[in-house]
């Protein structure tokens, strides 16, 4: 089952842009690795798809990375875990650590 969804919020200066599809372990290794691979060009921009949408952004060279895995067992139910994995940088050409 394949289930996709794509939402665009605008919120005074910010946009976000949200995706949530269900996928084969291969095929979100294969998305994962056409990310890296797109982030380390060298052409400056990093285009992410989203969706059926392309978010054309432009990191800094410094990224903040923060990983985060999230397991919760259930009395009723399947146990869940999720992972997030997030980048950060400052858009004026600053370091990106120290972040929010």
């Amino acid at each position: 089952m394949l289930i996709s969804l794509a939402v665009v919020l605008q919120l005074d200066m910010a946009d976000k842009t949200h995706n949530e599809t269900t996928l084969s372990r291969a095929d979100a290794a294969e998305y994962l690795r056409s990310l890296g691979a797109t982030l380390a060009g060298e052409s400056g921009s990093w285009t992410v798809p989203v969706g059926n949408k392309r978010v054309e952004i432009q990191p800094d060279d410094e990224i903040t990375v923060e990983t985060t895995v999230d397991e919760r067992s259930r009395m009723l139910g399947d146990d869940i875990t999720s992972t997030t994995v997030e980048l950060r940088w400052k858009e004026s050409g600053e370091s990106a650590e120290g972040g929010d």
